[in-house]
């Protein structure tokens, strides 16, 4: 899930100063087309309703988000109240509340696994996402848990096909872009990860970091030979970057990506 579109208070503010009474009676809607407005001072990326879709969309998928959060809470109790019924079970000897028990259990965790699967899977391309990264792939501090080879790509005429071609179209490249990586770096044991906007990353064992660099690299020239075709039947080239460092166990994922940018 990509990160909330922000503005300071001071500009979010000044909007709505521009456009209220301080006595005014003023509606949820107002409040967010403000936003809306107040944000556009800050991008040309996106036109108005574009811009708009966008900002509605992504509080759409963070209520969903607590949707998901609150289903996996609930589940978590019942496998709690589950476990006790299966250790009274046992203290009973009773086989049948006991297989009882572990049916549920394991309906229960499967739920559990398709929840985590959700929380940690990119809305737009499908493959996993900063939360995954931040929490099954790092330690604490954000920093590598081994050691290993951080693979990095961005794409960089990203803004410029959205602002040219559409959102839809900056959409089909991204699942593109990560598709074309995903289904040749999956066979190897790696997960590819959309960390931050236009880029992602995937993160290889040193025994096995040298094949990965070459599937990246590859895949990188395949993409920069290659001319995409929009749903509009335009084409257009696709502009990526791939770069490689190795790591240590302790270094900051954060110094090493930027490095790397």
């Amino acid at each position: 899930m990509a990160k909330l579109l922000t503005i300071t208070y001071a500009e979010f503010k000044k909007e709505m100063d521009a456009n209220f009474d301080e006595d005014q009676d003023i509606t949820s809607l107002d409040i967010f087309d403000t936003f809306v407005s107040a944000l556009g001072q800050d991008t040309n990326v996106l036109d108005g309703d574009a811009l708009k879709a966008l900002v509605f969309n992504q509080f759409k998928n963070y209520g969903e988000f607590d949707k998901t959060m609150h289903e996996v809470a609930q589940r978590l109790s019942e496998i709690h109240e589950s476990t006790g019924d299966a250790i009274k079970a046992i203290d009973e000897k009773d086989t049948g509340g006991l297989k009882d028990a572990y049916s549920k259990l394991k309906a229960y965790q499967k739920r559990i696994n398709e929840l985590e699967e959700d929380i940690y899977t990119d809305d737009t391309t499908g493959v996993y996402n900063r939360k995954y990264l931040i929490n099954q792939e790092l330690g604490e501090d954000e920093t590598f848990k081994t050691e290993g080879h951080l693979m990095h790509i961005s794409i960089n005429n990203f803004l410029a096909i959205n602002k040219e071609h559409g959102h839809e179209a900056g959409d089909a490249v991204l699942r593109f872009v990560s598709k074309s990586l995903s289904k040749r770096l999956k066979p190897m044991g790696v997960n590819l990860i959309r960390y931050q906007g236009v880029k992602f990353v995937a993160m290889a064992k040193p025994v096995i970091s040298k094949k990965v660099e070459k599937v990246f690299e590859e895949t990188v020239n395949t993409i920069l030979e290659q001319k995409f075709k929009t749903q509009a039947e335009k084409v257009l080239s696709i502009e990526v970057q791939f770069a490689q460092q190795a790591y240590s166990k302790g270094q900051s994922f954060k110094d090493i990506c930027e490095g790397l940018e």
